[in-house]
């Protein structure tokens, strides 16, 4: 009588748990990927979302809160604020420039500030887009005259700057003629964002010399109101 013959174990996968073994990994790859595209499509979203209405909104923001907080240095013979337009290829469209007050690096003492002059300029950038820069120099200090300029915005936008003295509107500040320049009463901003499919208009009437306790807090609300200071 010949000895029972000892079963081995099966070496390797049949075809079918090969089949299976495929299928289920190019499955899991396809939902992988979907979640893969969705994710930067999301992020392209609000990437465009920022660059567009958002963002143009939050740039008027910022000038608005700058502007808000201008003042003439008591400086002889200084003009406070100045405000020009030009076509001429290289030049900014639009350029507007003022003093205001600005935390120091190091402070010596709570409510030190000091006076930087800040400008906000409009260059053309080509095929109807355009770019808002920031440009401040510190008037003294160690770091006095270096330029740091940011880029704020840029797109499909018209931004027109309207200096307001006596109810009168001037695309150009001081107005000619004028001796003894002084702060305007206001500033009229109007932008277009004209790419779709989000196009909007929008005008801010920013008033200049608000009176303001430091250049890190500003009142909200009239000094006689108990409302919260907000941080400048």
């Amino acid at each position: 009588m010949n000895p029972p013959r000892a079963i081995r174990p099966r070496q390797g996968f049949t075809l079918v748990e090969l089949l299976l073994a495929v299928a289920l990994s190019a499955l899991v790859a396809a939902i992988l990927a979907m979640l893969l595209r969705g994710l930067l499509m999301a992020g392209d979203g609000q990437a465009a979302r920022l660059r567009g209405p958002f963002g143009a909104r939050s740039a008027i923001r910022t000038l608005s809160r700058e502007v808000s907080c201008a003042f003439h240095p008591p400086v002889q013979d200084l003009v406070p604020l100045t405000l020009s337009t030009s076509t001429e290829p290289g030049k900014p469209q639009v350029r507007l420039a003022f003093y205001a007050p600005a935390p120091p690096p190091s402070p010596a003492y709570p409510g030190a500030y000091d006076i930087h002059q800040v400008a906000y300029e409009v260059h053309a950038l080509g095929s109807g887009r355009r770019e808002l820069r920031r440009i401040a120099s510190p008037c003294s200090g160690p770091f006095t005259n270096r330029l740091t300029t940011n880029r704020i915005f840029a797109g499909p936008f018209t931004l027109a700057i309207a200096a307001v003295s006596n109810d009168t509107p001037h695309a150009e500040w001081p107005p000619p003629g004028e001796t003894q320049p002084a702060l305007p009463a206001s500033l009229l901003l109007s932008l277009q964002w004209k790419d779709q499919p989000d196009p909007f208009e929008t005008e801010v009437l920013i008033q200049t010399a608000h009176g303001i306790r430091s250049p890190v807090e500003r009142p909200a609300a009239p000094a006689e109101s108990d409302a919260p200071a907000a941080d400048y």
